[in-house]
């Protein structure tokens, strides 16, 4: 199956990150776009201990939702600037069949893979994989809705 990814190279400054997404430090939970093809998206995070979900060594649970959540963000966020669209603001809507099997421990990176399972007007199913070193530590399913412009 040939690649279609859409990116000439992975995006991995954080400042063209944030172009894509309302979140800033220390909230923001990916710190590259690695692959995009208009229905999927695959970004990463590097787990530092000045991480705020950072505990125990471990990132937790909640830090594991945050970065699913944001890497869903990122699809949208990303695919509404190459379309020049404004990047809207979002929120979870529903979480479904979250599965967690392992932490990341400091200093491992977490791949995050999400695909679109369904989209109407505002609101956006997703499905998500991450995994360390192609070894799946969590997966969701979540429904996102975009805020409306005011």
């Amino acid at each position: 199956m040939p690649d279609k990814n859409l990116l000439k190279k992975p995006i991995l400054e954080l400042e063209r990150i944030k172009e894509f997404l309302p979140h800033r430090e220390p909230m923001l939970m990916v710190d590259g776009l690695l692959y995009f093809d208009g229905t999927k998206a695959i970004s990463k995070l590097t787990i530092l201990d000045s991480n705020i979900f950072v505990e125990d060594n471990l990132f937790s649970e909640a830090g594991m939702i945050e970065h699913m959540a944001q890497t869903a963000a990122l699809l949208t966020g990303y695919r509404h600037q190459s379309e020049n669209l404004p990047v809207k603001e979002g929120f979870i809507a529903a979480i479904k069949n979250l599965k967690i099997e392992a932490l990341p421990k400091i200093n491992e990176i977490v791949e995050t893979e999400v695909d679109i399972a369904y989209e109407m007007a505002s609101m956006t199913m997703v499905t998500l994989v991450s995994k360390i070193k192609d070894k799946t530590v969590a997966t969701v399913e979540m429904t996102l809705v975009l805020k409306e412009n005011e």
